[in-house]
């Protein structure tokens, strides 16, 4: 799966231990660190955009 952006969604909607259950614990781990380092647009406004 390439659009760690589903796994978001999951996580959003249902929490992140459903999307663990639905998905697997390494791809949300991978989703959750791919975050962190700025590749996926969750809403957020970076610092100084505001």
């Amino acid at each position: 799966m390439k659009d760690h952006q589903v796994v978001f969604d999951r996580i959003n909607r249902y929490g992140e231990p459903s999307a663990r259950r639905l998905f697997s614990h390494q791809l949300v781990d991978q989703a959750q660190r791919r975050a962190r380092l700025g590749h996926l647009d969750l809403g957020h406004i970076t610092w100084g955009q505001g």
